[in-house]
């Protein structure tokens, strides 16, 4: 009998064993496929770390009605899942795009990078294209529309939309001003206009401890883990600006003039102005809300103009 019940008793525990287990990896199971068995960080083709964007809804726009007409209507929005660059594209491998590419001037006469404008942080020497010393992780600056595009082309990804951009941005907040809360920026989340510049709109009482751009990655990131989505420099998206578009936007997966923008080969023959997302180091507070639209022609270049990349989850 006392062996009979130690049998049963071990059989018992083997069931309870096989159970639990059993449980376990059924969780994790349901893990992977809320993750549509993406894995939550991948490296792209310019070896940068990206991070996925899970697919959902989000409320897109202003909606404390401090911006401009454009951030309006709020409405709700489907992106698919995608990954993005954690960080903005850096000098150092912008110059190895260039060189790989021997020229920063595209074939249809657009230029890329704004070599010699003296913002820039890239020079061309004995045929190589080399960011200055001490610049190499500090934000790619001078790129146009154009130059952005051909990098994205060239390492396999694209620009984002800005519903994606927007997405990303919140870092699934809901009714947040900045990518880090309603808090007023003070220096210590981003790198903006602080009293290390002398505009007149800087604010006197915060210090971010840079004067133009940064290094990347230097302030905190936001809830998906991005670094720089808010300030440093302002980010390219494939869009058009259409400010009427929030009042005729599709509901899943819009972008401004067109699907067809997404097909990497077709950017060179844009005209119309692009978005502009995030601010930078040459921005108010108010250009920081993850809401804030801006635009530019495609071809223009400025000290406070990048970029950072993405690629869908399912290609």
């Amino acid at each position: 009998m006392h062996e009979d019940a130690r049998r049963k008793s071990a059989y018992s525990m083997g069931l309870l064993v096989i159970l639990l287990a059993s449980l376990w990896l059924g969780c994790g199971s349901d893990d992977e496929q809320e993750n549509g068995d993406h894995p939550d960080k991948i490296v792209g083709n310019d070896n940068a770390e990206m991070v996925l964007i899970p697919a959902g809804e989000f409320e897109m726009g202003d909606p404390f009605n401090e911006g401009t007409t454009y951030e309006r209507p709020v409405h709700t929005v489907f992106v698919d899942d995608f990954y993005i660059d954690v960080y903005e594209v850096t000098n150092a491998m912008y110059a190895k795009f260039l060189t790989a590419m021997g020229k920063h001037v595209g074939d249809t006469g657009h230029t890329w990078l704004d070599v010699g404008d003296g913002d820039e942080m890239i020079e061309l020497i004995g045929g190589q294209y080399q960011p200055k010393a001490g610049f190499e992780k500090y934000a790619v600056v001078e790129v146009s529309w154009y130059g952005a595009a051909a990098y994205a082309q060239w390492a396999g990804k694209r620009l984002p939309t800005e519903a994606e951009w927007e997405k990303a941005a919140r870092g699934g907040q809901v009714r947040e001003r900045y990518p880090w809360g309603d808090d007023e920026p003070d220096g210590s989340q981003c790198n903006y206009a602080d009293k290390n510049t002398s505009y007149s709109w800087s604010d006197p009482n915060a210090d971010d401890g840079h004067q133009t751009t940064a290094p990347v990655g230097l302030y905190p990131p936001n809830d998906y883990g991005l670094y720089d989505i808010a300030g440093n420099v302002w980010e390219w998206c494939v869009d058009e600006l259409d400010v009427e578009f929030y009042e005729n936007s599709p509901a899943e997966n819009p972008v401004s003039g067109g699907i067809t923008l997404l097909m990497p080969d077709n950017f060179n023959s844009i005209r119309e102005r692009r978005i502009l997302r995030g601010g930078s180091w040459h921005s108010t507070p108010e250009i920081l809300r993850v809401a804030y639209r801006y635009s530019s022609e495609p071809a223009v270049t400025l000290s406070y103009f990048g970029f950072r990349c993405v690629v869908p989850a399912d290609p």
